[in-house]
């Protein structure tokens, strides 16, 4: 009974392994400037420069909620599509500094917590992407590891694959393991019932 909960323990490890390598690497492919998914209202960004440091360092992994143009406020930090001519429409990610509205419309300034100054295009709420919700640098940082291969293979695909083949190893032992044990039962339960065969012509 324990070496199938061990075997089952293994085989989860492995499988939850797998899953979150994949999970990381379709962040990392995912997660360009201006084309980040939308997956049920939230979007995933890297950060990419320092404008936002120190609340978001470079390369931290941020979670951006698709958000009412009218919920914005002052203080928040937004992702939007840059109107500066110079980012050609990139994504940006700055602190809220102000929020003009006529009732209808609503338009936003921003700032870079590390700028010294107001980005000098205002923001539209159409090219409001939505409100910054979490961060993880650490995702980030992993996610830039992934990206480049030569750090990607040696200290992650090789270890992975070493877990995996190490894994695969120790379930074929216990697999093997299990069986002799069920052999071993099955052959004592088949004396048992020979010798009670046995007890009983004895008795007659």
């Amino acid at each position: 009974m324990i070496q199938k909960i061990i075997l089952h323990l293994v085989n989860l490890v492995s499988v939850i392994t797998i899953a979150a390598a994949v999970v990381v690497l379709c962040i990392v492919l995912l997660t360009r400037p201006g084309e980040a998914p939308s997956i049920a209202g939230y979007t995933i960004f890297r950060i990419t420069t320092g404008s936002m440091e120190p609340t978001y360092p470079v390369d931290t992994l941020i979670l951006v909620k698709k958000t009412d143009p009218s919920r914005i406020q002052t203080g928040d930090v937004i992702s939007f599509y840059s109107s500066d001519p110079a980012l050609d429409g990139a994504v940006n990610t700055h602190r809220v500094t102000g929020v003009q509205t006529d009732g209808t419309h609503w338009s936003y300034k921003t700032k870079g917590d590390a700028n010294n100054v107001e980005d000098a295009y205002g923001t539209g709420e159409t090219a409001l992407i939505g409100k910054v919700t979490g961060s993880s640098l650490f995702l980030g940082k992993l996610a830039r590891l992934i990206v480049n291969p030569l750090l990607f293979i040696p200290i992650i695909l090789i270890p992975l694959a070493a877990m995996l083949v190490g894994n695969t190893i120790k379930t074929v032992k216990l697999a093997k393991q299990i069986a002799e044990d069920e052999e071993k039962k099955a052959i004592e339960e088949a004396l048992q019932e020979i010798r009670k065969e046995k007890e009983k012509r004895n008795n007659r």
